[in-house]
């Protein structure tokens, strides 16, 4: 049993035999992972190897099943076993994978090599030198590190220790600034102005009214796009900001600020 540092994978501590398992984990681009998306292999009632979710892993031990294929040894006891699952969310626009990602297990000597390149089928690395370990992960433009459990801690002889991975595609963000120039005995207001973000997708409405203040998008689609608004009579567009047109990216914000004048 781990102690102090030790995974939590079940709601509670345990250490996980991967010795005789065979991790896996579905990779939904545009769902969030929750029960059931990382997937454990079991030996259920002795006879059939199956799948299952994290959260029913515990259940399905007390019942008497065991952890790994029907038929699979254990490790050596002078060895360890590490197991890395990585996982990716692309709910806002991403379109990386985890082999995009280098993964690298610290601290510790790993059979294979520390270092490798992330799976959303758990890569399993025999550990032969033991104590305070962790996982790390390149850093890749547009992604942040969501959860982390089981990727740092202390690992000893016969341990077998689960580590995920989890990164979230970060949104970008458009910002629309509305002025309105009434120098002339024009009497409107930015809200009388209907503003549209084209090329891209938000999460709220891609069309909506005016706003002095800046009315934020953050978006669920990165690429080229452009802000336009509706003609209203009696005004002219006196300019428009670099950022109301042009290409945006993961993580980024772009502001466009648009100025009417009465003609």
């Amino acid at each position: 049993m781990l102690r102090g540092t030790s995974v939590v994978l079940f709601c509670s501590a345990l250490v996980v035999s991967v010795a005789a398992v065979t991790l896996s984990a579905t990779a939904d681009a545009k769902q969030k992972p929750g029960a059931g998306k990382t997937k454990v292999v079991i030996c259920h009632k002795g006879r059939v190897t199956i799948r299952v979710g994290l959260p029913a892993v515990k259940a399905h031990l007390r019942h008497g099943d065991t952890l790994g294929r029907c038929g699979a040894q254990a490790a050596a006891p002078h060895t360890a076993r590490l197991a890395v699952v990585k996982n990716l969310i692309n709910d806002n626009g991403g379109t990386k994978a985890p082999g995009d990602f280098t993964v690298t297990i610290n601290g510790v000597t790993a059979t294979g090599g520390n270092t490798f390149a992330g799976s959303s089928v758990a890569v399993v690395r025999t550990i032969t030198t033991f104590g305070a370990y962790s996982v790390t992960e390149s850093s890749v433009s547009g992604y942040a590190l969501k959860s982390a459990p089981g990727c740092s801690g202390t690992i000893a002889a016969g341990q077998d220790v689960v580590c995920v991975l989890t990164n979230d595609d970060v949104p970008a963000t458009i910002t629309v600034v509305k002025n309105v120039l009434n120098d002339h005995g024009g009497t409107k207001g930015p809200g009388d102005f209907t503003i549209t973000i084209g090329g891209v997708t938000t999460t709220a409405g891609n069309t909506f009214a005016g706003s002095a203040a800046g009315v934020t998008k953050t978006l669920t689609s990165v690429g080229a796009y452009g802000v336009s608004e509706a003609a209203v009579a009696g005004y002219a567009l006196q300019s428009a900001s670099a950022d109301c047109v042009g290409v945006i990216a993961l993580g980024q914000s772009k502001t466009c600020t648009l100025t009417n004048n009465d003609v």
